[in-house]
């Protein structure tokens, strides 16, 4: 499935994951608080430049390991 495919708590993890990557480039740590709110801190948009050449299955995500 593409990026457009995901349901929200895909695309929730996948900015949690998209945050910590740019941090840890960046030498930083993640905080709770930026996992807490990635929903606001990242845009859909942002999520969707930055992804959109991925595939993604079920198993890509905690919320949906396992599920078909």
């Amino acid at each position: 499935m593409t990026v457009y495919e995901l349901n929200r708590d895909q695309l929730i993890e996948l900015k949690q994951d998209y945050i910590d990557k740019k941090n840890t480039e960046a030498g930083k740590g993640t905080s709770w608080y930026e996992l807490a709110e990635a929903d606001t801190l990242v845009s859909d948009k942002e999520v969707y430049a930055a992804y959109e050449c991925y595939d993604f299955i079920n198993d890509d995500f905690f919320c949906t390991a396992g599920k078909e």
